[in-house]
């Protein structure tokens, strides 16, 4: 099951969007998946040592950047 034209059309409008601010908007959306389920931090070697989201984690702030830039819509 594919996404409609007008489907695909809204995604790609969203990501214009957070192409303006991919550093904080990707932090944000990390943030948020541990904030929902924080047993997906061990998923990441660089926070399955820490009790708390850390959001100025250098690490996790790459990580972010870096899977937003590889899915972004062309």
């Amino acid at each position: 099951m594919g996404f409609t034209e007008k489907q695909e059309a809204l995604v790609k409008e969203s990501w214009e969007v957070l192409k303006q601010n991919i550093p904080e908007l990707s932090l944000r959306f990390f943030t948020i998946i541990l904030e929902i389920a924080p047993a997906a931090k061990d998923m990441f070697s660089f926070l399955r040592d820490s009790e708390e989201i850390p959001q100025n984690n250098p690490k996790l702030k790459a990580h972010a950047v870096k899977v937003f830039k590889m899915v972004r819509l062309h």
